[in-house]
């Protein structure tokens, strides 16, 4: 498996788009490797003074990191391919900030010097291919869990605002109501007043009408 970086331009791209776009090349990468190609994604450095990224990948050709980003829908500049150099003599804990993997093997850590660094040898490849795919496994679910709660958060600020306005309306409505009811006592109180006034009149009327009566 050789070794290919892919040079990125990050002009237009915003640090949340370029953290969607990791995510959906890790997830095309395991794709691809579950049809039987040999491709991983290894990491990502940025050179944030010149707006670039630069991707390191491992595959059989640079064919399959193009198809890749084709299939996650990613823009690249271009895709080449490099020779890992770092000497024999420099030792792990200088040239990385990573913790090495232990040599794979029965015996292994015995027959290290003590003090020493481990070493990694052609066997540990299976095992360096295993963490680096549950790197990015662990990535992935990183990333959906964020914007699971992205989701979450916009979604309670929604509800948020449709509770503010339901409350609004609730006292508008409470407010008219009490209009509705000053409105119809002082309806009730005025039929009663007119009700009292007609039943004089008729009162009236009807004394008259037995007073006209008697007299004759």
């Amino acid at each position: 498996m050789a070794l290919f970086v892919v040079e990125r331009d990050l002009t237009n791209v915003s640090p949340e788009q370029f953290r969607l776009d990791q995510r959906d090349v890790a997830s095309a990468c395991i794709q691809l490797k579950a049809l039987g190609k040999s491709v991983r994604y290894i990491s990502s450095s940025v050179v944030p003074t010149d707006g670039r990224a630069m991707e390191l990948f491992g595959a059989d050709s640079a064919e399959l990191i193009k198809e890749a980003h084709v299939s996650a829908r990613v823009q690249y500049v271009r895709v080449v391919e490099i020779l890992d150099l770092t000497p024999s003599f420099v030792r792990r804990e200088t040239s990385r900030s990573r913790r090495s993997l232990r040599r794979v093997g029965a015996g292994t850590e015995a027959a290290q010097p003590k003090g020493s660094a481990p070493i990694m040898s052609a066997n540990s490849a299976p095992e360096l291919a295993r963490w680096l795919a549950d790197g990015q496994r662990f990535f992935g679910m990183c990333l959906d869990t964020i914007e699971q709660l992205e989701r979450l958060q916009a979604r309670n600020h929604t509800l948020e605002s449709e509770n503010a306005m339901l409350r609004e309306e609730v006292a508008r409505l409470r407010q008219r109501m009490d209009v509705l009811q000053a409105d119809r006592t002082e309806m009730v109180a005025a039929f009663n007043d007119l009700a009292g006034h007609v039943t004089q009149v008729v009162d009236r009327i009807i004394q008259k009408s037995e007073d006209g009566e008697g007299a004759k």
